[in-house]
């Protein structure tokens, strides 16, 4: 069944979220029309910090890089800033802040940094998606960081990304695709696309998707949220198939996989088995127990 975990105030757009390192059993979110950081326990929400309080800045993604640290993309300012929950600061990790480009190094520029995750295995490592450089880059966090370009593309703008389980593999949406870039071997591959716009090599290609955002690996499937379809877009990574859940019908209602209503669904959080989707206005869950059903395209 896919019930409410917490109604939000109608203007929240969930922007990301992640399993509260810091408070135990709660979500930490961010919204993406008030620049919040909250965390909620499904029945009260707490403001975490009000990134508006310091000039020009806006939070949309980010990654907990320990229970204080958080780092966070400033996608207004072109650069990455981390917070510290404990002393509550807020300091440069990347980039400039105050200009825009396409440089590495120590004093490398970011134009429109979209997404970042923490190295999964590497904790000093952070992974970004410049999507308006249309790249994939790989932040080294040390005394003086460093931005490393793993990936770059003509026509893709790059959105969310997630690591697996192992570290070798990184899973990115573009807005009509889906990407794997491996660490190890330096490649990339066109897992499933919306045309051969884009590429000519996919696995699969599917024209309906309109806008992928949000991505978790769940199980062998790549699940990611459709912005544009208000569903949710299944890859099955075993059988090369695709397949989706809920209507596609723009709401709030429970029901299973094939009944359920979404509203703007842009991101998403495995916890426990159960998937957590990032609406506007509300934060609903896939018990995991009861996702049984795909229908195959």
């Amino acid at each position: 069944m896919k019930s409410t975990f917490f109604r939000l105030p109608p203007s929240t757009h969930v922007f990301h979220m992640e399993s509260d390192r810091l408070i135990p059993g709660q979500i930490l979110y961010s919204d993406m029309h008030t620049s919040v950081l909250r965390t909620t326990n499904g029945s009260y929400t707490t403001d975490v910090f009000d990134f508006r309080a310091i000039d020009r800045i806006n939070i949309w993604d980010f990654t907990q890089a320990s229970e204080y640290e958080i780092v966070f993309a400033a996608q207004n300012i072109d650069c990455l800033r981390i917070y510290n929950r404990l002393q509550g600061t807020v300091y440069k990790l990347a980039g400039s802040c105050d200009d825009m480009g396409f440089r590495d190094g120590t004093d490398a520029l970011f134009y429109g940094p979209h997404t970042v995750v923490q190295d999964n295995q590497i904790p000093c490592l952070f992974y970004v998606t410049d999507s308006l450089n249309k790249s994939l880059r790989m932040v080294t966090k040390s005394h003086i960081p460093h931005v490393t370009t793993l990936l770059t593309s003509n026509n893709k703008l790059y959105s969310h990304l997630t690591q697996e389980p192992e570290g070798r593999y990184l899973y990115i949406t573009y807005i009509e695709g889906l990407e794997r870039y491996d660490l190890a071997k330096n490649t990339s591959l066109d897992i499933v696309s919306k045309s051969t716009r884009y590429t000519n090599d996919a696995l699969m290609y599917d024209g309906a998707i309109v806008h992928l955002e949000g991505i978790i690996l769940y199980r062998h499937l790549v699940i990611i949220a459709d912005r544009g379809r208000q569903i949710l877009f299944v890859v099955d990574l075993t059988n090369n198939t695709t397949s989706t859940i809920c209507t596609g019908v723009e709401g709030h209602r429970a029901g299973n996989d094939s009944f359920c209503q979404l509203s703007y669904p842009k991101t998403l959080l495995e916890l426990n088995g159960d998937i957590y989707i990032g609406e506007l206005g509300n934060i609903s869950v896939l018990r995991g127990t009861t996702y049984t059903h795909q229908s195959e395209h």
